[in-house]
């Protein structure tokens, strides 16, 4: 008899075999079961069934209004006073203003070239067509308002400060000191200058924009809590996603 081998010829290695195999069974089992429940669950902004908690619409929704909110912080970068928050709330308002529009120009040129009444017939999917052109959109607009932010970054007296620096370093480099205002000197420190003033503009960005994400948290954190009798009448007033899709623009 070969090693290992019991009396039936299965052995202990054949009931741990068919133990791994009943707990792979038992647990894709309930992950299957786990996954139909979540298929069930209704999207949590809009109520509609079997959304998985979050429809499609409204999870391009989600995502555009966080990248509405990005835009309007790399605006106010350079455009606010970072500790005037009536100044960066000026900003943010602005660009949201802005991007709302864009959205509804963008909205209703995929409008017009369908037919009336070719929406009504799966307002679901037009509110998701609709609401992944508005984040279409504001992803455009968001590496717009960054490449604007890096440009008008580089012009400060910080970035500038960077970028002589960096020009009079490589100038002054052994290789250049018996000619350090020839063609081939004057062309690499302004190369040089070029990067020192590129990653100051960058770290610039970035250390504003953690200051501002720091104090619209902090501001949130300290907002009330909006009673849920309070909210009833807002939700109500919100329409069903079986709604047309010029209810969705709306």
């Amino acid at each position: 008899m070969a090693a290992g081998a019991g009396p039936c010829g299965g052995g202990p290695r054949a009931a741990v075999r068919a133990a791994d195999q009943e707990r792979a069974k038992d647990e894709r089992a309930a992950a299957s079961a786990a996954e139909s429940v979540r298929q069930a669950l209704a999207c949590e902004d809009c109520g509609q069934q079997q959304a998985r908690r979050m429809c499609e619409a409204c999870g391009y929704r989600r995502r555009t209004e966080t990248l509405t909110v990005e835009t309007g912080l790399l605006a106010a970068t350079w455009a606010a006073v970072l500790d005037d928050r009536d100044d960066i709330a000026a900003v943010t308002t602005s660009v949201r203003a802005s991007l709302e529009a864009d959205i509804k120009h963008t909205q209703r040129e995929f409008l017009d070239l369908v037919q009336p009444g070719e929406l009504d017939t799966d307002p679901a999917g037009a509110a998701s067509v609709l609401a992944f052109a508005a984040l279409q959109t504001v992803e455009a607009e968001l590496s717009d308002y960054r490449s604007n932010a890096l440009e008008r970054l580089g012009r400060t007296e910080e970035a500038g400060a960077e970028a002589r620096r960096a020009y009079k370093t490589e100038q002054g480099r052994r290789w250049f000191r018996h000619n350090p205002n020839g063609a081939d000197a004057i062309a690499a420190a302004t190369k040089a200058a070029d990067t020192a003033r590129k990653r100051a503009a960058e770290y610039l960005l970035a250390t504003r924009l953690k200051q501002l994400r720091e104090q619209t948290a902090a501001r949130t954190e300290q907002a009330p809590a909006v009673p849920w009798t309070n909210r009833l009448p807002e939700l109500a007033a919100r329409p069903l996603h079986t709604d047309t899709a010029g209810a969705v623009i709306a």
